[in-house]
């Protein structure tokens, strides 16, 4: 009777964690930060953290020991290389066969991207860009050229995405010794519960291409 206990309350724990959201916060203030956070833990991805003094030096004592033995001759046979899945999967199915595969991964990558950003919320979209030239010129050409680029991108993805807080600025600045800037603080969110579905609804169709991307083993034949 306990271990049944012990199993329903760790269903619950998991079904529980599953209502919580991932958050994903993005700061851009001439160096990127990226922190995400799931329930209650806070992982931070960029800047990445400074990697840790190299251990101490061993002693010389310890050192020279070590030359003194001599490396053993090793018995063991080289190991055959195993066969490349590409270029087995290219020899039976051909230019064709590659095309169909990378068609159908296409189509599922873009359909788990809509499914994507359908479920993903912007708490918060701040955008704040500076363009700046050597001459007046120059700065209303690279202004043109940015926001060509930029609003009809952002529209796409405002189209799909739910945004909350919406401030984005594109502004040229044409005084001398000017210089282009930018700055971004965006916070998304997810709920678990939501990307799960999107793997479990998928699951299928990436089990079916697994499986047909698979070189097809050849049954050599009896002497």
């Amino acid at each position: 009777m306990l271990a049944l206990y012990i199993i329903l309350g760790i269903l619950l724990f998991l079904f529980l964690l599953t209502l919580f959201n991932i958050y994903v916060y993005v700061i851009y203030d001439n160096e990127l930060f990226l922190t995400v956070k799931v329930a209650f833990i806070k992982i931070k991805i960029l800047p990445p953290e400074e990697k840790k003094k190299k251990a101490e030096k061993k002693p010389k004592k310890e050192k020279k020991k070590k030359k003194k033995k001599k490396k053993k001759k090793s018995d063991k046979k080289p190991e055959k290389e195993k066969p490349n899945k590409l270029s087995a999967y290219f020899k039976q199915k051909g230019v064709s066969g590659i095309l169909n595969i990378v068609k159908r991964v296409s189509k599922l990558a873009v359909g788990v991207l809509k499914d994507l950003f359908k479920k993903i919320t912007v708490e918060k979209l701040k955008v704040e860009i500076k363009i700046a030239g050597e001459t007046a010129e120059d700065t209303a050409v690279h202004y043109g050229e940015v926001c060509s680029v930029f609003f009809p991108a952002l529209r796409l993805i405002t189209e799909i995405v739910k945004v909350k807080i919406y401030d984005v600025n594109v502004t040229p600045d044409f005084t001398d010794g000017a210089k282009s800037d930018a700055k971004a603080d965006v916070t998304a969110k997810i709920r678990i519960l939501s990307l799960l579905k999107i793997v479990f609804s998928r699951a299928i169709e990436i089990l079916r291409l697994y499986l047909k991307a698979r070189p097809k083993k050849i049954k050599k034949g009896k002497k």
